[in-house]
């Protein structure tokens, strides 16, 4: 792996965890509109990879301004002289520094996701010393534990309600008011959604936005239980609010489970309850409407801006265009004629009359321009260096107007037509190389 590969991979990490934190700021003010909508939290989520698709609008429609295009020829040029710095500063693979890289992550996801284990185990085995009881209210299990801890729901493939120990000393109405909201949790699969985002920021632990969200989310999950379950029992407000606050009293709330989810969770601060309880007593009339319009319109919104820039920063074949205004192919790539000694022909020959300028095929760097360099068969020649290990190679030149170390750019006169070096005519031998390799111009050059 080369160092520029490393560093993109470095870069594309570092601009996914700055999206997520700005996409956190925007969901915030969002959940102004709607806050009992865990739905968001998803959607933040899965906009913020828009940037990393393998779709190009600019495959398919050249909007990109005018004004622009010399903004991507610098951004190239920028981008070419890191790539040259980089390969002369830096020549040894990277491909070592990558399995460091490796190795450090998957150890610290291997040790995220063993303690995540871990706390899901000991919640079970708290499940396995409860007492099992029966409600007539429910069909979902029900334990009560020998803890005073919030109530709440676990279990992947079956779920289960875990109620504190004194749970049976309880008024009816709380009873009832505790066992509703974690059915509306167990009916919603909310210690599912829970469980997935936790596996999910273990693998991501090296995005801090993503444990954020997760608290959000936990808001939003909680919000939307305790408004469903009002609505769903027909429950008073005042009794459902005393409930939470005799959780919040009695209950032991630093007892985390990291596996489901609580009436009282430990995500949710002070001020996040005086909210939750603000909400109770008089809800926010839901817009969900302009929620789903806030995300469609940022996510469309982040897919024209990215589809626009992504060229300009990462040009792998931007501005390829032919060397030649006029002129046809006599020999192309691979030929073989005895004239080159039965050997395959290592590029194409573009006929045109002798002194017809010569352009740059793309923006780059002149390695070359001279005729000592290179072997005498190619004449007075340029080599050009363009970003992503391309490089162009021009032979048989009459004249040139370029010299070692110049900057051209696409379309850019270079020299002129001749016949120096070992040909039979004037024409122009045209060599287009990638990482050393030598492949066929027309595979990368449109003909005229």
């Amino acid at each position: 792996m080369s160092f520029m590969a490393l560093t993109n991979l470095l870069a594309c990490l570092i601009l996914w965890v700055l999206l997520s934190f700005a996409l956190l700021g925007l969901g915030k003010y969002l959940t102004r509109f709607n806050p009992a909508m865990p739905q968001l939290w998803w959607g933040l989520l899965a906009i913020s990879f828009v940037p990393f698709l393998p779709f190009n609008m600019q495959q398919h429609y050249q909007a990109l301004p005018v004004a622009l295009y010399a903004v991507s020829e610098h951004a190239e040029q920028v981008k070419l002289q890191t790539e040259l710095v980089a390969r002369s500063s830096f020549s040894w693979d990277f491909s070592v520094v990558l399995a460091i890289l490796m190795v450090i992550y998957i150890a610290v996801t291997a040790k995220k996701l063993m303690r995540f284990w871990h706390a899901h185990n000991v919640i079970n085995d708290l499940l396995a010393m409860g007492e099992p009881t029966t409600f007539t209210q429910t069909n979902i299990q029900t334990v009560v534990l020998p803890v005073n801890c919030s109530p709440f729901v676990s279990g992947l493939w079956r779920s289960k309600i875990a109620l504190p120990k004194c749970f049976v000393s309880l008024p009816q109405t709380h009873k009832n008011t505790l066992l509703y909201h974690e059915m509306t949790h167990s009916l919603y699969r909310d210690h599912h959604t829970l469980f997935v985002w936790q596996v999910l920021s273990c693998f991501c632990w090296f995005n801090p936005a993503l444990y954020k969200m997760q608290a959000a989310l936990v808001k939003a999950i909680e919000s939307r239980c305790d408004q469903k379950t009002i609505t769903r029992f027909a429950l008073n407000k005042k009794t459902y609010a005393q409930a939470m606050l005799w959780v919040l009293k009695y209950c032991d709330c630093g007892n985390k489970q990291q596996t489901g989810v609580a009436f009282a969770s430990t995500a949710l601060s002070l001020e996040d309850y005086k909210q939750r309880l603000t909400n109770v007593m008089l809800p926010v009339k839901a817009k969900t409407g302009r929620i789903c319009l806030g995300l469609i319109l940022n996510a469309l919104l982040l897919f024209v801006v990215s589809s626009q820039l992504r060229p300009m920063f990462t040009p792998s074949e931007p501005n390829w265009a032919p060397p030649l205004e006029t002129y046809f192919i006599s020999s192309h790539f691979g030929h073989i004629s005895q004239f080159r000694n039965n050997k395959a022909h290592a590029g194409s020959d573009l006929v045109a009359p002798k002194g017809t300028f010569v352009s740059s095929v793309a923006t780059g760097k002149v390695l070359v321009a001279d005729s000592q360099t290179l072997p005498s068969n190619y004449g007075k020649v340029v080599l050009v260096q363009h970003s992503n290990g391309y490089q162009s190679l021009y032979a048989h030149l009459d004249q040139t107007f370029v010299n070692k170390g110049d900057w051209v750019t696409v379309g850019g006169h270079i020299g002129t037509v001749g016949e120096t070096g070992k040909v039979t005519g004037p024409h122009l031998h045209l060599e287009i190389l990638h990482k050393g390799k030598k492949i066929n111009p027309l595979d990368v050059i449109k003909v005229n």
